[in-house]
């Protein structure tokens, strides 16, 4: 029992724990989007899940031991081209992948849940987002294009997002083909773009801060109620308005999305003519703000 409970209480280990929990569950989240949607309504996201659902439908071949074959000569490529980077995670991701797909279809027998393909298109798209996006989080991935992608990124002028994107296309394009039917790529295209942006919202969240430049001609009053009201830093720094050519003050402070009420507020009661533009910020480090890190964890 010391040695059960010196482990979990590593730290270290914990995370590890934690990375593993997300690995799995996004698995199966993925493997029932198949399931439920793209393996029956034949929608190709790219990937080599796209081409697995080709051969399922011309040759009804498990969907999941055919990804699983495709993926490992990637995996072993990955392992020679890239080194340790692909590891046991994305080896685990997409044997579970795999496996979870052909047992939902195959054991437990689950049926789809629509035959309306543009539904299967929209929540495919949004259940391989969640699930992929758990698994990225958990420092894992499923393997397939991510792979041929850092490849290319590596030995070619390509990005690895650009060379990811151009095997997607031509997968989905590959499949329209197939299947004699434009349809099939706009619906391909339409679950590859939800997927992409769920992917990324799980991993990285909303913004959670906003940035503030405020123009104003009386910036002390402004930056002196900002310090004392709502505790927050603001930096000063001189411009120069380039139709008047005239010199003035800029003020910049980052707050929570929560706060921008209040600033907008605050600086209007002040400077009702004062000129302000309020953005996105992706991250803040420092006194006052929570990195994102900490906020996925």
């Amino acid at each position: 029992m010391s040695k059960i409970r010196r482990f979990f209480s590593n730290r270290l280990n914990r995370r590890l724990i934690r990375d593993y929990i997300l690995i799995v569950l996004g698995t199966i989240i993925g493997a029932l989007s198949f399931v439920f949607f793209l393996i029956p309504l034949h929608i190709v996201p790219g990937g080599m899940s796209g081409i697995s659902i080709i051969f399922n439908k011309f040759f009804n071949t498990p969907f999941g031991l055919v990804m699983l074959g495709l993926n490992i000569p990637l995996f072993l490529a990955g392992l020679k081209f890239l080194g340790k980077v692909f590891g046991l995670r994305t080896a685990v991701g997409f044997i579970l992948l795999s496996a979870f797909s052909d047992f939902f279809v195959y054991g437990l027998k689950i049926p789809p849940l629509t035959e309306n393909i543009l539904i299967g298109s929209i929540f495919g798209g949004l259940m391989v987002g969640i699930g992929l996006g758990l698994v990225f989080r958990g420092g894992g991935s499923t393997g397939g294009t991510d792979i041929i992608g850092r490849i290319t990124g590596r030995y070619t002028n390509f990005s690895t997002g650009t060379g990811i994107m151009i095997v997607d296309a031509i997968i989905i394009i590959g499949a329209g083909l197939c299947f004699h039917s434009f349809d099939a790529i706009f619906y391909g295209f339409i679950t590859m773009f939800i997927a992409a942006k769920v992917i990324d919202y799980v991993i990285e969240g909303t913004s959670y801060v906003r940035a503030a430049f405020i123009f104003s001609e009386i910036p002390d009053k402004i930056s002196d109620v900002i310090a004392k009201k709502m505790q927050r830093g603001v930096t000063e720094f001189k411009s120069r308005g380039m139709y008047k050519g005239e010199e003035k003050t800029t003020l910049f402070c980052v707050v929570t999305k929560r706060e921008i009420p209040q600033l907008r507020e605050l600086v209007k009661e002040i400077d009702p003519e004062c000129f302000m533009i309020i953005t996105d910020v992706y991250e803040v480090l420092g006194r006052g703000f929570t990195p994102r890190g900490a906020l996925k964890s």
